[in-house]
């Protein structure tokens, strides 16, 4: 097995590497402190705001029958849509099979 010249060489400062490696394998761990602390902060900051409803005008729709309202079909009913062909079958026969004699 030949060995490249990377493999030959040395760690010049193996402080550096052992540093980038303990980094490498704590990562993870890290990233979920950081994302239960967002959530936590955030947690936190709506329960201090006041929160505003997104829709303040549902208790203004009031449903009448003499009035359009939302639920209103346009449509004809489908009397204009294309009616579906039919479908070809196709039909399976029995077996069948010949004798050649020579």
């Amino acid at each position: 097995m030949a060995l490249g010249a990377i493999e030959l060489a040395t760690i010049s400062r193996s402080q550096d590497y052992t540093t980038i490696k303990h980094n490498e394998d704590n990562k993870g761990m890290v990233d979920q402190a950081n994302f239960g602390e967002q959530v936590q902060k955030s947690v936190e900051q709506q329960a201090r705001e006041v929160q505003s409803k997104d829709d303040l005008e549902w208790r203004e729709s009031r449903p009448d029958a003499k009035e359009k309202g939302n639920g209103n079909y346009s449509g004809d009913g489908g009397s204009k849509r294309k009616k579906q062909q039919p479908r070809e079958r196709m039909v399976v026969k029995g077996k069948g099979g010949f004798d050649l004699k020579i």
